[in-house]
């Protein structure tokens, strides 16, 4: 009986002594923490570096930076450090990439990144904390562009984002109805070309001529192949308004906008001959009415035949020679030209001020083919 008792009483004893021992090992101690590289110190009843988290309710994931292990043993004065990997989005001209880091500035990150140029353009400032949602810039390197303006071009560096901020930068205003290429909008990158164009859009007030007709009436009175002209022809006048658009000092493009007659043109009246006419007496009678010397007349006879086979109405159509000598232009032959006495008489005129006589000119004729 006693020996049980004994047995029971070391038993009890023993549950006792490790009670004790669990309860030394997880008791307060003191543990100095470091988040993103602030510290502090935190009093934690536990056993491992996951009591110090769960007891401040600190989450990590498996990209995060945790030192030392979650389940390395804690004990009083335990250095705890954690530091938070966060994404850090930048644009690099106009090139976006994505990284993954623990700093916690902009400066440090960039320097993680590789981003260490201090002429680099920055959408935020160096000294920006990163946060652990992270965060996105724009960084625009130093670049060499060519800029034309006002008949010059420009080539500068600059850590200019677009094409927007390189004008602004540069000083150049812009008018309403100025053209940029590319769009202002633009990414800036190594070689860009932006061209500037200056476009005027101005109103311009012009007086014109309006062309008047040719009517053309059948006159049975004249004889066929005759014109007269009866009413001289008169052009008017409007004054316009456009619309002038200049690029570059250039003119680009007119539209009319507006119209007003000044004074209404006066169309030309012509008569036009459809008289058939006879011709009555041999070619011989015709010579002798122009006063042509017997003597030429063969000349003549060969002469004539050849430029109008003796038809006092022949018209070349390709050169507009008319009559029986082929007067050009017809004119000189005046209205009557189909007369073959008149035809006659300017002729005999004609070839003995040219070549002295009609012998002279056939034999031109002979020689050239023309006379």
């Amino acid at each position: 009986m006693k020996r049980s008792v004994t047995i029971a009483v070391a038993g009890v004893v023993t549950v006792a002594s490790l009670s004790i021992g669990g309860i030394a090992s997880a008791a307060n101690k003191a543990v100095e923490l470091t988040i993103d590289g602030q510290q502090q110190v935190v009093h934690v009843w536990g056993t491992t570096v996951q009591d110090v988290l769960d007891a401040n309710g600190i989450q990590i994931n498996d990209a995060d930076e945790l030192s030392p292990a979650a389940n390395t043993p804690l004990s009083d004065g335990t250095e705890v450090t954690v530091k938070y990997v966060r994404p850090v989005t930048v644009i690099t001209d106009g090139v976006s990439q994505t990284y993954w880091t623990t700093a916690t500035t902009v400066q440090d990150a960039l320097a993680e990144i590789g981003l260490h140029d201090p002429a680099t353009r920055l959408s935020v400032d160096r000294s920006t904390p990163l946060g652990r949602e992270g965060l996105t810039l724009t960084a625009s390197t130093p670049k060499t562009v060519h800029l034309t303006v006002d008949g010059q071009t420009i080539d500068t560096v600059t850590t200019a984002a677009d094409v927007k901020s390189l004008l602004n930068e540069a000083g150049i205003r812009l008018g309403s109805n100025d053209r940029v290429t590319p769009d202002r909008t633009a990414t800036l990158t190594e070689g860009t070309t932006v061209q500037v164009q200056r476009v005027d859009v101005s109103e311009v007030n012009q007086t014109e001529k309006i062309d008047y007709q040719s009517v053309r009436t059948e006159d049975s009175t004249l004889a066929k192949g005759v014109t007269k002209v009866t009413t001289e022809g008169k052009a008017g006048e409007k004054k316009v308004i456009y619309q002038v658009t200049t690029v570059d000092g250039t003119e680009e493009s007119r539209t009319a906008l507006s119209e007003e007659v000044i004074t209404q043109p006066v169309d030309e009246q012509v008569s036009v001959g459809t008289k058939a006419t006879s011709y009555t007496g041999s070619h011989a009678d015709w010579m002798s009415a122009a006063g042509i010397a017997e003597s030429d007349w063969s000349a003549a006879e060969i002469l004539v035949q050849r430029e109008s086979s003796w038809n006092p109405s022949a018209v070349n159509a390709s050169s507009g020679a008319c009559g029986l000598v082929q007067s050009l232009p017809c004119s000189k032959l005046g209205p009557n030209w189909t007369d073959p006495v008149v035809a006659l008489k300017w002729g005999d005129q004609y070839v003995k001020e040219r070549y002295g006589g009609w012998q002279q000119a056939l034999a031109h004729s002979y020689s050239y083919g023309w006379y």
